[in-house]
């Protein structure tokens, strides 16, 4: 089964609090798979893993993306299971009230839930530069069916203009507004070998990016992912073909 985006939903920091919840339109199925990305806006925060208002979500720290400890720009990416009931809330708490960043959210439909859910995942903190790879060379492979969700962010007030990666859609793509610092966040599902993804900003800053890749559960009979970048049958050994 093919991994499909049920709902996704985006939520700016505008006021001071330590409390930032994110809310989907409808409240997120039992069994679904919630990724939740957030981008700190404010130095000397700590943020709790999301808590969801009803039911369960254990959620996994997938990647921290950063230049320094517990400083602004960092990026976190969280994911589990919803279960025990829906809910459309998940509210991140921080050590203390900031009035900047922002919340991906995304409930996922297909993911292998009771097998292998992740792929590969990665991370950089890239130099000073108006040109950075979300994901460098060599790249990912991305089997048909799976998912790879992305972000990249700096820690200065502005990265001037931004040109996103042309093969991901992009769900946060902001320079400085309210409530968000220079941040980007998107997702890719069409397969491919060695996928990279670049950006360009118009005022050279210091970037840091993290991405994810999410397996589809396997066809009834079929066979398991392996814990690779694109989720290959065994069988496969190290070919990179597209399943």
């Amino acid at each position: 089964m093919p991994i499909t985006i049920t709902q996704s939903k985006t939520a700016f920091i505008t006021s001071a609090s330590t409390s930032h919840p994110v809310t989907f339109d409808s409240p997120t199925t039992v069994g679904s798979w919630v990724v939740i990305v957030w981008r700190q806006g404010t130095d000397n925060r700590t943020p709790s893993v999301p808590v969801p208002s009803a039911g369960t979500w254990s959620g996994q720290q997938d990647w921290l993306a950063t230049t320094g400890s517990n400083i602004a720009g960092r990026l976190f990416c969280w994911s589990a299971q919803q279960t025990g009931s829906g809910t459309a809330t998940y509210t991140i708490t921080v050590s203390a009230a900031t009035a900047t960043g922002s919340i991906s959210a995304y409930e996922l439909a297909g993911v292998d839930v009771s097998g292998t859910p992740r792929g590969g995942s990665g991370t950089q903190s890239l130099t000073t530069a108006t040109s950075h790879n979300v994901i460098a060379s060599p790249g990912i492979d991305l089997s048909s069916g799976n998912i790879v969700v992305a972000g990249a962010a700096t820690n200065s007030t502005s990265w001037g203009t931004l040109t996103a990666p042309s093969n991901f859609s992009s769900d946060i793509a902001t320079n400085t507004t309210t409530g968000s610092i220079s941040t980007w966040v998107g997702q890719r599902t069409a397969s491919g070998t060695g996928i990279t993804a670049q950006l360009s900003i118009t005022t050279t800053r210091p970037v840091v990016t993290g991405y994810q890749v999410y397996l589809q559960e396997p066809a009834a009979g079929g066979q398991p992912f392996a814990k690779r970048w694109g989720g290959v049958p065994h069988s496969a050994g190290r070919n990179r073909r597209v399943w």
